[in-house]
């Protein structure tokens, strides 16, 4: 099931959300980093396909392969990361993320999305995801 976000109608997490979202993060803790296959925004956005079926990179998977490409698709497509969620999720305030919600950050390379789980960011690194140490600047409430 994929669906866009709009303010009448609106995704619901699945049942067993807690259990996907784990599955993806435990598959993705080896995995490492690469452009177009495996970077923050589509480990992101897988995260968010597992808690509620919205696939938040679904026109952007397949089409770049360096970060050159991810940025020109980007602003091709939504103008900014924030856009991009925008799309797909309802922004919250920091204050209240919860479980399975996604946040924007800035990491050493640029700007980057990590999920919240288990008390702790998690995104994507060299040697694949890990428990991040982020000052969020945005988040979204993944359902």
């Amino acid at each position: 099931r994929t669906h866009q976000y709009s303010p009448t109608s609106k995704a619901m997490r699945y049942q067993d959300w807690t259990t996907r979202l784990h599955d993806v993060i435990k598959a993705a803790q080896g995995r490492p980093f690469s452009w177009g296959e495996f970077d923050c925004c589509l480990f992101a956005a897988d995260c968010s396909a597992a808690v509620c079926g919205v696939d938040p990179a679904a026109e952007y998977r397949g089409k770049y392969t360096t970060e050159a490409g991810a940025k020109r698709q980007l602003k091709e497509q939504h103008g900014s990361l924030e856009a991009a969620w925008d799309a797909c999720f309802q922004r919250v305030s920091l204050a209240f993320v919860q479980r399975g919600d996604v946040v924007l950050y800035d990491a050493p390379n640029g700007r980057s999305m990590a999920v919240f789980w288990a008390g702790d960011f998690w995104s994507t690194t060299d040697e694949g995801v890990t428990r991040v140490e982020c000052e969020p600047l945005a988040a979204w409430r993944v359902e």
